[in-house]
């Protein structure tokens, strides 16, 4: 996402990562016309490069290599990372969805609309990872006791949220200047889920018993489907399943080139552009959460064990059957682990960062962290990101190379190019080239309508029509 919300012409778009941002446009007015970006990270299993590049699926008749699996009689399409470090996996969606930017002087007033999906899955034990994927007849696995009383857990969440974001500068003299900005969301849940399993302690005896020594753990949903049957019907409704809000707020120091001066315009386009040295930006960003109480549950399995025969051959039906079964398993009860009909699921919550150098003329240097933090145990997860971004920037033309740190142990390199109305980039480019295993993807496109400050029609606003028109009367 850096190369459409880092820079002079984010827009409307820098509100992502500081609703202050607004104020540095080079823009007075920008208008977002659609958006998308897709992210993808996971480090437990890869298509060899030697095998796939993701141009493949564009060809005629393409099937995904695939591969006999050493254990098992199982063709499998993803090779494993075969380690015992903790096991990850991040996918993010977003569609922007129309919305708009507008400059007045010391203001900056902004519409956003979005649809946005977040899954992950978060510090799970290899030998999970393995029996998940490769399934219970794995067999190097069998027979040995494994223990973990370290929380993993996974999140899903599918929303829409519409917003407005509000920046103002209120402090401008000499070579200084301070901005702040906030963003105010309201939310509309549509899907979620989440797992969170604080110790498990647990034996695979064979490809079809399990034995739990001990679990603690909570789970929960809201789904478009009828618990009974499993169906999508009328009694799914509504769509919207909770609601709640979502804020950023944020503040930007700039360093500015030429001593800052106030404003006298007729009109919006003339507004003048402060040309800096450097920025630096602080935000607060997805402060807030969505409260689901429609075809919500929520259960907890609290100290307990279990023995689970023949549980390849499980076959359930519907989700109440699975729900009813599980608790039925750890306390001879169906309805013992049932506990509320709501909960909250927090968003991704962030602290962000940005450092914006003007090294000279069309090129500057942009540094950006993302450092996630959790509002509850019951919360979306975001990876970090620490990124290094050069870029060469024009009112028709940018181009920029961001180079990141991903969650503290992958390096990643993109590309982004910005044509006018269009900007598509993405910022993990080897798997767009063949240089690496394909583990994940990034891609981002953007499409918006910018009108610069100082250009009004045909004419640029070099001067300063207030002070034109001014005559000065003699005592």
């Amino acid at each position: 996402m850096l190369g459409t919300t880092i820079g002079n012409y984010a827009g409307i778009n820098s509100v992502q990562l500081n609703p202050s941002a607004m104020l540095g446009s080079k823009q007075w007015l920008d208008i977002q016309l659609i958006g998308l970006d897709v992210s993808l990270q996971n480090n437990y299993m890869y298509l060899a490069k030697e095998e796939f590049v993701i141009w493949d699926i564009f060809k005629p008749g393409f099937v995904l290599p695939s591969h006999e699996e050493e254990y098992g009689t199982e063709v499998r399409n993803f090779y494993r990372y075969d380690n015992s470090n903790l096991k990850q996996f991040y996918l993010s969606l977003r569609i922007n969805g129309p919305g708009a930017m507008v400059i007045w002087k010391d203001h900056a007033f902004g519409i956003h609309s979005a649809v946005r999906s977040e899954s992950s899955i978060r510090k799970l034990p290899y030998d999970l990872a393995n029996f998940l994927y490769l399934g219970l007849n794995y067999k190097p696995q069998h027979n040995i006791n494994y223990s973990s009383d370290k929380r993993f857990g996974i999140t899903q969440m599918t929303w829409f949220e519409v917003g407005v974001s509000y920046a103002y500068k209120f402090y401008g003299k000499g070579f200084n200047r301070l901005d702040a900005g906030l963003s105010v969301r309201k939310l509309f849940g549509l899907t979620a889920l989440y797992s969170m399993i604080d110790n498990m302690d647990y034996m695979v005896l064979d490809d079809s018993t399990l034995q739990v020594n001990n679990i603690t753990a909570n789970y929960g949903f809201s789904l478009p489907i009828d618990y009974t049957s499993n169906s999508v019907g009328t009694n799914t409704d509504p769509l919207i399943a909770g609601g709640g809000w979502g804020f950023d707020l944020g503040v930007t120091y700039t360093r500015l080139k030429r001593s800052h001066q106030l404003q006298y315009i007729d009109r919006l386009c003339e507004q003048h552009y402060e040309d800096y040295l450097y920025r630096i930006g602080v935000a607060l960003i997805d402060i807030g959460g969505v409260r689901f109480k429609h075809r919500a549950g929520t259960y907890a399995i609290d100290n307990r064990s279990a023995l689970w025969e023949n549980l390849t051959q499980f076959d359930f039906q519907t989700v109440d059957q699975l729900m009813d079964t599980i608790s039925y398993k750890f306390y001879g009860d169906p309805d013992a682990t049932y506990v509320d009909d709501k909960f909250t699921l927090w968003l991704p919550s962030a602290l962000s960062v940005q450092f914006d150098y003007h090294y000279q003329n069309n090129w500057y240097v942009n540094a950006a962290l993302i450092f996630p933090f959790q509002l509850s145990k019951v919360s979306l997860a975001r990876p970090a990101l620490l990124a290094v971004t050069p870029r060469y920037e024009s009112r028709w033309f940018d181009a920029s190379i961001p180079i990141s740190l991903y969650n503290w142990n992958q390096m990643r390199m993109g590309l982004a190019f910005r044509f006018y109305l269009l900007t598509i980039g993405t910022e993990k480019l080897g798997p767009f080239l063949g240089f690496s295993n394909f583990n994940g993807m990034d891609l981002y496109v953007s499409i918006k309508i910018p009108l610069e400050k100082g250009v009004c029609g045909r004419r640029m606003s070099g001067s300063c029509p207030a002070y034109d028109n001014f005559k000065p009367t003699k005592l």
